[in-house]
């Protein structure tokens, strides 16, 4: 009888380890699941910042590969705002040409040399407005833009060149491409109504072209006025207090005071508005 108890209390003791033997090896194997899990999503969003990359990567071997043959064409200038490797920026004439082909409606961009700008969402825009302004059916065309420097450059506002581009695309599509003007820039970006947007820069842009012998300079509307921060300069005894102040300036005057008295500001709001401008 003392016998048969002593088995039962084995086997139940044997019965109680298998139970928590089984349930430590399920928290295990649950923990592993869970780690596995986790795992599993970090490689899934790993994986989707990698595609992502590498379509950003592929879209620039599109638009940043320089071409070393001089570009065919007619052209227009453009100003952007450069970046030195101190942070600085200053503005930049740039010239961008333009040829279209027999194609499939694709829209091509190199750069001569390399130059660092963003362009191919605001240049597919600039040509669906210049189809609807010219009324020409570009659908049977590749469109190959060609960025031109003296010198490689990191331009850091692309869609500013929007505007520019759209006239340039309108004015070749009607076979006006050749009778451009020459001294009058732009800049502005373009919406898919013609709308001309707003954009930074303007001072920067403004001397560049007047450094660059423009007699006229386009801006979206509101844009001949912009903000400047003034330094002031405060002594209270040894110590030196300097504030910058914020100040409306007109780029009229503002070029005036450096010295550049022959170019006209005139606002526009649309592209037909605009395009008038560079008619010869």
């Amino acid at each position: 009888m003392a016998l048969d108890m002593e088995r039962r209390n084995v086997a139940l003791m044997m019965v109680l380890i298998i139970l928590c033997l089984s349930m430590s090896l399920n928290v295990l194997f649950y923990w592993w699941l869970q780690s596995l899990q986790s795992r599993i999503n970090a490689l899934s969003v790993e994986n989707l910042r990698l595609k992502e990359t590498l379509e950003i990567l592929q879209r620039n071997l599109e638009y940043h590969h320089p071409v070393n043959a001089s570009p065919a064409g007619t052209w227009i200038h453009i100003v952007g705002v450069a970046r030195l490797e101190n942070g600085s920026t200053y503005g930049e004439i740039l010239k961008i040409y333009v040829r279209f082909i027999g194609g499939s409606g694709s829209m091509f961009i190199a750069t001569s040399p390399k130059i660092g700008i963003e362009l191919q969402a605001s240049a597919e825009t600039a040509l669906m407005v210049a189809q609807q302004i010219s009324g020409v059916d570009a659908s049977t065309l590749d469109c190959m833009l060609t960025v031109v420097a003296d010198r490689q450059l990191d331009v850091i506002d692309g869609p500013s060149a929007g505007a520019a581009i759209a006239i340039l695309l309108t004015l070749t599509l009607q076979g006006e491409g050749e009778n451009i003007r020459r001294d009058v820039v732009i800049t502005g970006t373009i919406e898919s109504d013609g709308k001309i947007g707003k954009v930074g820069g303007i001072l920067e842009k403004a001397m560049a072209a007047a450094r660059n012998g423009a007699t006229k300079f386009l801006v979206p509307k509101g844009q001949a006025i912009t903000t400047v921060y003034r330094e002031e300069v405060t002594r209270i005894g040894p110590l030196k207090i300097i504030q910058y102040v914020q100040e409306k300036v007109k780029i009229k005057e503002y070029l005036e005071e450096q010295g550049y008295t022959n170019i006209e500001v005139v606002e526009v709001s649309n592209i037909l508005e605009a395009i008038q401008h560079f008619k010869a």
